[in-house]
């Protein structure tokens, strides 16, 4: 072994092993139409209480499918849920 293979194996056994990040691939995730057309007006920065009044909804029945909706895909944010859901395909913007 000479001196440059050495030390580029000694170099690459001192350095952390990095995990792989985390797949997009898993369960399938299936939202309702309902749960759709209010994620996709978040997507485009629509409060929960605007998009009430675009799909004739409560303010708190959106709140029950975003709810619903951060369940599903296993987050805390609204936004994480959107991001997720675009990644997915489930959503788009037009």
């Amino acid at each position: 072994m000479n001196h440059s293979t050495a030390t580029t194996k000694r170099t690459r056994d001192r350095q952390p092993h990095r995990e792989k990040p985390p797949s997009v691939e898993g369960p399938a995730i299936t939202l309702t139409q309902r749960e759709k057309e209010v994620l996709g007006w978040t997507a485009r920065g629509k409060s929960s209480w605007e998009i009430g009044v675009i799909v004739n909804c409560t303010e708190s029945g959106v709140n029950y499918h975003l709810d619903n909706i951060r369940r599903k895909f296993d987050v805390k944010s609204r936004w994480i849920a959107v991001f997720k859901a675009l990644e997915q395909g489930l959503i788009q913007l037009n």
